[in-house]
């Protein structure tokens, strides 16, 4: 693998270039990588530094591939937001940071250790992260367990029995008996078997059951890993199993697109009041010719169907649910109904809360993007699925600012299909209260 070193003098301890010169040799001897080329960065800050940049713009010219090794995440970014624009750009050059911290080596686990999140105290969260890690040596539970176990007053994991049934009920329907996920959970909500907390199960929590090693007698947390640290649920045989099962039929994508539902939270489905999420399936079939086809499908659909197995089948074509909502606000407009919702001291007041509600938004998309930052460091997800965050994170920080006055009103629905999708989707959420949605009716709230 061909090796580029990459540091600047922002972090005190690298300042001495011989020190990263011998720390990049050292490494590339160990592993028997070629050393392309060392560079050592003297600009600030880091966001502005024309060496990073270059040296990101040839690696994205370069498909061969690279590994730029760096002393840790802080030479590539001051915040959790510029790491990540800066892997995903390398990333999709098929290249990768590497730092040279035997302890947190992949870079996304090492800017969660170095820099502080938004908003964090950074005492706080030193003395945080001083005691949970001397608690994790210790093998010692951080947080909630899992399901299926308790942890004792010195925090050492108990397996409890009824929900360990569940947990090995889970693994043998999924390895054994063949049943997909959405099957699994289907038959736990038929079987009237709920979660910890007494709610419905859905996709997301029995994936994360199948995935979680702790069912085999295994810790991790903060880089550190112990193997038979307390009472295994599942054999090791059937968790490996699952795993390649889960890895067999959830193939990411590694750089998906975002494509954007532009009703997306305004939604609500009629029958069980849960939100109507955005759906794209893609599907291929042959024709009697022989001659393949494919085509990709988008709709919006009750959540509670999807990730329950709950509330029946209620679906609206994304196309055909988006026209009808914009011939009703076109009929708003029209009778002054849609003017008329911001006029006066209750219209001042909705379109104050519409403004406070882009905000909350941003703050919202922020504090998504660095969980999800979070799940990507600990291998529950991809890079490329992270640069999603990412982009509804700059769209919500675009809609921030974007509002249309009463008098704007007509002249934009006049020019709606001329407007960017951040400005029709800004326009819907500061008019748009609720969209009630069933089978063949539709209902706008104000």
């Amino acid at each position: 693998m061909r090796v580029i070193g990459y540091c600047n003098n922002l972090v005190d301890f690298w300042q001495e270039q011989s020190d990263f010169h011998s720390s990049v040799g050292h490494f590339s001897d160990q592993y028997n990588h070629q050393i392309n080329s060392i560079v050592q960065d003297e600009l600030a800050p880091i966001g502005a530094s024309s060496n990073l940049r270059h040296l990101i713009n040839i690696v994205e010219k370069d498909s061969a591939g690279y590994l730029i090794v760096i002393p840790d995440a802080r030479h590539i970014g001051s915040d959790l937001e510029s790491v990540a624009r800066n892997v995903i750009s390398v990333e999709k050059a098929n290249s990768s940071f590497y730092c040279l911290n035997d302890d947190y080596p992949d870079v996304l686990q090492n800017a969660l250790i170095h820099i502080n999140a938004p908003g964090v105290s950074v005492s706080k969260s030193n003395n945080i992260k001083n005691g949970m890690q001397s608690r994790a040596m210790s093998g010692k539970s951080l947080g909630k367990p899992p399901f299926g176990y308790i942890t004792t007053e010195s925090g050492e994991f108990t397996i409890t029995d009824p929900e360990a049934v569940v947990v090995r009920q889970i693994f043998e329907m999924y390895v054994n008996e063949d049943m997909g996920l959405r099957k699994v959970v289907r038959f736990l909500n038929d079987s009237n078997i709920r979660t910890r907390r007494g709610k419905s199960w859905n996709i997301v929590t029995v994936r994360d059951i199948l995935k979680n090693s702790s069912y085999i007698g295994t810790y991790q947390r903060f880089g550190l890993k112990l193997t038979r640290n307390h009472d295994a649920i599942i054999d090791t045989g059937l968790f490996r199993a699952a795993q390649d099962k889960v890895r067999e039929r959830r193939k990411y994508k590694r750089f998906p697109t975002l494509e954007p539902y532009l009703l997306s939270s305004l939604c609500q489905c009629g029958y069980c009041g849960n939100t109507m999420m955005g759906v794209t399936r893609k599907q291929i079939w042959k024709r009697q010719g022989g001659e393949r086809v494919k085509n990709t499908y988008r709709y919006y659909q009750c959540q509670s169907k999807g990730n329950q197995g709950t509330c029946g089948y209620h679906t609206w074509t994304t196309d055909k649910l988006e026209t009808r909502v914009l011939k009703m606000l076109v009929t708003m407009v029209q009778n002054g109904k849609l003017e008329d919702s911001v006029s006066g001291q209750k219209g001042e007041k909705k379109l104050r809360l519409a403004a406070e509600n882009r905000f909350t938004k941003v703050v919202s998309a922020e504090k998504r993007f660095v969980e999800f930052m979070k799940k990507t460091a600990r291998g529950q997800s991809v890079v490329g699925r992270l640069e999603l965050y990412l982009q509804a994170l700059d769209n919500a920080r675009e809609q921030a600012f974007l509002s249309c006055t009463p008098e704007e009103v007509a002249p934009f629905m006049e020019t709606w299909m001329e407007q960017s999708f951040t400005k029709q989707q800004a326009f819907l959420n500061e008019y748009v209260s609720l969209i009630t949605v069933k089978d063949k009716s539709v209902k706008i709230s104000l």
